[in-house]
């Protein structure tokens, strides 16, 4: 990480007189390149470094959006492995997996009706 502030070709810094604490847009910041190296000191325009803060965060987004993208792709291709297999097995997925997704509202269902009586025994103990 550079410092973003330049003195000798900001007009900002001439008119305020040539200190850096007087310009409203100069920061200073300690940046840590790794946990064994030196604390380096970067002085920054809030304005420049605002902007490369922004475009860095977008590239990552976009890194991101394509490996959602990748995933979605793959897991496409995944299901229709799925259904070619099922369907030359004579198994019918569609419903395997209606019934799966039953079944596990099922377990939610159990767990929350669990969970309720619990706290109710929890809540009867306390009065008591």
């Amino acid at each position: 990480m550079e410092s973003t502030c330049n003195y000798k070709k900001c007009k900002l810094f001439d008119l305020l007189g040539g200190d850096p604490e007087q310009c409203p847009n100069y920061m200073e910041s300690w940046w840590r390149p790794s946990d064994n190296d030196a604390p380096i000191l970067v002085e920054d325009c809030a304005h420049k470094r605002i902007f490369l803060m922004i475009q860095d965060l977008s590239n990552r987004l976009v890194g991101v959006q394509k490996s959602q993208e990748e995933q979605r792709d793959e897991s496409t291709w995944v299901q229709v492995v799925a259904e070619v297999l099922g369907k030359n097995s004579g198994i019918n997925l569609n419903a395997f997996v209606k019934e799966r997704q039953r079944l596990q509202n099922i377990e939610k269902l159990k767990l929350l009706k669990n969970g309720e009586e619990e706290t109710k025994k929890s809540v009867k103990n306390k009065v008591m």
